[in-house]
C-alpha cells in the first residue's frame, strides 16, 4: 500500500467548538439507554471511575470493507496536578480529549480518522490516551504524535488558568519536532495481531500507567509474567508459543552513566552534556532469551534505574523474535534537555505499558500477578525514595505520599473495526487489591517511618529529583572540611 503525502492532522475542527460531539462519536456510556437495567444500582454508580469509550460513528473509513492492519498507541504525560500530583483537574482531562476528538482526522482526509476508537484515563497527575489506529494513520506516526503533543498542550493550558500545579511539568520540548519520543511524555505503540480471515476477531489489549515512579518498575511484570511459572503456569503447561519462551529487547536508558563509562569526567558539565547529547540520539540495547538466559537478564536488571526490559516478543522455530506483544515507555526524563540546553534530571519518568494478552500470550492476571508482591521501586514524593509499588484503581485519587503507583486497564479490541468494545480495572475496588493495597500502605509507613532520609528510605543522590538545594549545600559544606596530617 502507498503512503499518503500528509504531513499532518487536520487543524480546523470537525465540529464546532464546544457544539456536541455526538453526532461524530458513539459513546460506551450511551450503549444500555434503551435496554433492561439488570441491576438496581444504577450503571453510572457502579462505573464511576471507568473510562468512556469514544468510537468514530458512521461507516464511512469502512467503504471499501477491507480489513487492515491495526495499532494500539498510547501516550501519557504530567500536564499539571491538583493538590501537588495527586490528581488531574476534570476541566484539564476533558479539554484533553476534546482537542483530541474533535481534530481527529487526516489533513485534507475527512474519511480517515487518526483514532477509530479511543479513551481517555488518569493515574496520579498524569492524563493518558489510549486509541487504536490503523495502518493508514500510522504510515505517518508524526501526525499521530503531533495531535498527542497539541493536546496535552491545550491541557496544560488549562492547568496553568487553574492555578495547578507545575502546568506542563513533562512537556520538555518548546514544540513539536517530529516524533513525542524524546519530548517528555511516555509514548509508545504496539502492533495488534492481523487476522483477516479469522473467525477470532477479538484481542484483549493491558494498558499500564505508572506515576511517580520509573520505567523498570515494570521489570517485575515482565520478568515474573514472562519468565517465571510461579506467576504464570501457562509457561508449562500451554501449547502455544508460550510453552517456548520470549525474546527481550532491554534498552541502556541511562546516557549519563554511558557518558562516564566512556571517560568523560562527570565534573565536566559541557563535556557530559555534549556526550549525553550525542549518546540520546542513539539506543544501546541487548537481546536476551527466557528461559535459557534467564541468570543474565536477572543480572541486568538487578539495575532496574538503568536497565529496562522494553519489548517481550515470541519465538520463532530457530529462536528469534517472531511476534511483538508487550512495550513498555523505556525513556529517561533525565536524558532529555532542559531550556537551557542542560540534561537535568526535571522528573520521575511516569512510563506507560502495554501488552497483548490471552492467546500466546498471558492472561491479565497472570501479567499483574507480579505486583501482589508490592515490591520496592524507585519514586514516590519528590521522586527521591524507594517505597512500595501501590496498586491503584483506574482514575482514582492518589494522597499520603503520592505514589509510586500504577494502574491497569484492560480493553477488548474488535480486529476488524478497530473499536474498543470494553474494558475493565484490574486493580479495582471490591476485589482482593483491596487486602494488597492495605498491604503497601503498611510497607509504605513502615520503609518511610524507619529509613527517613537515610539510605535506603531514599535514591542515591544520581537518582533524587529536586536536587539542586542537596548540591549546593554538599557544595558548601565540602569547601569546610579541612585536612590534618594523621
Amino acid at each position: 500500500m502507498s503512503a499518503e503525502s500528509l504531513q499532518t492532522y487536520d487543524h480546523d475542527s470537525i465540529v464546532p467548538k464546544r457544539a456536541p460531539l455526538k453526532s461524530h462519536y458513539h459513546q460506551k456510556k450511551d450503549d444500555l439507554t434503551t435496554l433492561p437495567q439488570t441491576t438496581l444500582v444504577p450503571a453510572e454508580q457502579l462505573d464511576e471511575s471507568m473510562p468512556n469509550i469514544f468510537t468514530v460513528e458512521g461507516p464511512s473509513w469502512q467503504k471499501d470493507a477491507e480489513i487492515i492492519p491495526l495499532f494500539v498507541k498510547a501516550a501519557k504525560a504530567d500536564v499539571g496536578g491538583v493538590g501537588g500530583h495527586v490528581v488531574v483537574d476534570s476541566e484539564v482531562k476533558a479539554v484533553f480529549a476534546d482537542y483530541i476528538l474533535r481534530h481527529n482526522r487526516l489533513q485534507g482526509r475527512p474519511d480517515r480518522p487518526i483514532f477509530r476508537s479511543v479513551f481517555f484515563t488518569h493515574t496520579g497527575d498524569d492524563v493518558c490516551a489510549v486509541g487504536i489506529a490503523d495502518e493508514r494513520a500510522m504510515e505517518h506516526p508524526e501526525v499521530v504524535d503531533e495531535l498527542l503533543w497539541d493536546a496535552f498542550q491545550e491541557g496544560a493550558k488549562v492547568a496553568k488558568k487553574l492555578g495547578n500545579y507545575a502546568p506542563g511539568q513533562d512537556l520538555k520540548a518548546d514544540a513539536f519536532s517530529g516524533n513525542i519520543k524524546g519530548m517528555g511524555p511516555g509514548s509508545v505503540v504496539l502492533p495488534l495481531p492481523f487476522r483477516p480471515n479469522s473467525e477470532n476477531t477479538s484481542q484483549t489489549v493491558l494498558v499500564a500507567t505508572a506515576d511517580k515512579t520509573e520505567p523498570g518498575t515494570y521489570n517485575y511484570i515482565t520478568r515474573g509474567a514472562y519468565l517465571d511459572p510461579n506467576f504464570n503456569t501457562g509457561l508449562l503447561i500451554a501449547n502455544s508459543d508460550m510453552k517456548n519462551g520470549y525474546v527481550f529487547k532491554i534498552i541502556d536508558v541511562d546516557t549519563k552513566q554511558q557518558a562516564i563509562e566512556s571517560g568523560i569526567n562527570p565534573s565536566n558539565e559541557e563535556a557530559l552534556n555534549t556526550e549525553m547529547d550525542k549518546l540520546s540520539k542513539t539506543e544501546r540495547t541487548i537481546w536476551l532469551k527466557g528461559p535459557e538466559d534467564l541468570y543474565d537478564l536477572a543480572a541486568l536488571t538487578m539495575n532496574s534505574s538503568r536497565y529496562v526490559i522494553a519489548e517481550v516478543w515470541t519465538k520463532d522455530k530457530n529462536g528469534q523474535p517472531k511476534e511483538i506483544g508487550l512495550v513498555v515507555s523505556a525513556e529517561r526524563l533525565h536524558n532529555i534537555k532542559d531550556a537551557s540546553g542542560r540534561f537535568v534530571y526535571g522528573g520521575k519518568d511516569d512510563p506507560v505499558m502495554l501488552a497483548l494478552a490471552q492467546g500466546n500470550w498471558p492472561a491479565p492476571g497472570e501479567i499483574t500477578s507480579p505486583i501482589a508482591r508490592i515490591p520496592i521501586v524507585a519514586g514516590d514524593c519528590r521522586g527521591s525514595h524507594f517505597l512500595p509499588i501501590y496498586p491503584m484503581p483506574a482514575n482514582e485519587q492518589t494522597s499520603y505520599w503520592s505514589g509510586p503507583i500504577m494502574s491497569v486497564i484492560t480493553a477488548g479490541v474488535n480486529l476488524e473495526s478497530g473499536r474498543i468494545g470494553s474494558i475493565s480495572d484490574q486493580f479495582a475496588t471490591g476485589t482482593p487489591w483491596d487486602g494488597y493495597r492495605l498491604e503497601a500502605s503498611r510497607k509504605m509507613k513502615e520503609f518511610r517511618d524507619s529509613q527517613g532520609y537515610t539510605h535506603p528510605g531514599t535514591l542515591g543522590t544520581g537518582e533524587m529529583e529536586y536536587q539542586d538545594g542537596w548540591v549546593a549545600r554538599m557544595k558548601r559544606l565540602n569547601g569546610e572540611f579541612s585536612l590534618k596530617d594523621l
